[in-house]
């Protein structure tokens, strides 16, 4: 699994902060791949910080426990890790590799962001969670081909109303 953190947000809300110290929005994203290395099953969860505690808790419900997780480093990924009883795989993102190893996982952000900003114009901040959850289901569903309607039907028929309303 490449693990990966992303900020969401449109244009930086601080004075041009980029990645971590940024006042955008932290989110944890993961792409997990099958044994041909292509991506199989991905998460996008906004959260609010990258500290440890959250990271953990987090991936604790979105992750198969003694997993494999390729990551660039970061201390609350090392630390969760060890919490989750996973292989860690560090890369540097200063690697020559680092492009190579965390491909799908870039792929997976930019396909996001690009998603968000097509369909929804990088509108929707209280929202963004739902945007989040369209994106994922629809990525995570890419090969069900002729089933995606019936899925998608039982999905509704099963689901309760969202609190955010219309």
């Amino acid at each position: 699994m490449e693990l990966d953190d992303a900020c969401f947000g449109g244009v930086s809300h601080g004075p041009g902060k980029r990645g971590r110290g940024t006042d955008q929005d932290p989110t944890l994203v993961g792409v997990s791949l099958n044994e041909q290395g292509h991506p199989q099953y991905g998460f996008l969860e906004k959260v609010p910080d990258l500290t440890q505690d959250t990271v953990t808790q987090r991936l604790q419900e979105q992750v198969e426990p003694q997993s494999t997780w390729r990551t660039d480093g970061a201390e609350a990924y090392a630390q969760a890790a060890k919490a989750l009883k996973a292989t860690l795989e560090v890369t540097r993102s200063t690697d020559p590799q680092a492009a190579e190893v965390f491909h799908w996982v870039n792929v997976f952000i930019s396909n996001a962001k690009a998603f968000l900003d097509g369909t929804y114009h990088g509108r929707g901040r209280t929202r963004r969670p739902l945007y989040f959850a369209e994106f994922v289901y629809r990525f995570n569903r890419r090969h069900f081909g002729s089933r995606l309607p019936e899925r998608l039907l039982l999905a509704c028929g099963s689901a309760h109303p969202h609190p955010y309303g219309t």
